[in-house]
């Protein structure tokens, strides 16, 4: 299949295609864009439960995101029911931007897995792309890899 559309898989199901179009918008986004300097593939990647989200073709992603389960000390509200998943590694491709892409990302998360609450740490300037989508920020602003970031969450419905 050629045509961009939204894909999924675990880990054990993606194609060495695909996860090369994955680290390639990764890397070009966060590493050589955005000068992250911490480690980008963390192992999280090929943890059994641990979804692999992007908009693309069979070869190349212009849009990532990967939904994980979240650490036993994960923040989130106070007096709020614990995330069953972190939306996380958001990318879009610098000639795709503008285009809904990582919106129609997080709806399709959303349409998969809306039913459980959800968190995730946004780089403040994007914040409002998840309020769209009913997050809300939580917490203080904070500073993670040089970008300023904020926490947001999203209870299951």
């Amino acid at each position: 299949m050629s045509e961009h559309s939204v894909r999924h898989a675990r880990w054990t199901r993606l194609t060495t295609d695909e996860l090369y179009g994955i680290v390639v918008l990764r890397n070009r986004v966060f590493a050589l864009e955005q000068r992250v300097t911490a480690e980008d593939f963390d192992g999280r990647d090929r943890e059994p439960d641990t979804e692999h989200w992007w908009f693309g073709t069979d070869t190349r992603a212009v849009g990532y995101l990967r939904l994980i389960r979240p650490a036993a000390d994960e923040v989130h509200p106070d007096g709020s029911a614990p995330p069953a998943w972190v939306v996380g590694r958001v990318a879009t491709h610098p000639d795709h931007r503008g285009q809904g892409i990582a919106g129609r990302l997080v709806a399709a998360v959303l349409a998969a897995h809306g039913h459980e609450p959800i968190v995730l740490h946004a780089q403040e300037y994007v914040a409002a792309l998840y309020e769209r989508h009913d997050f809300v920020r939580f917490g203080d602003p904070y500073d993670e890899a040089g970008i300023r970031h904020v926490g947001m969450h999203r209870p299951g419905r």
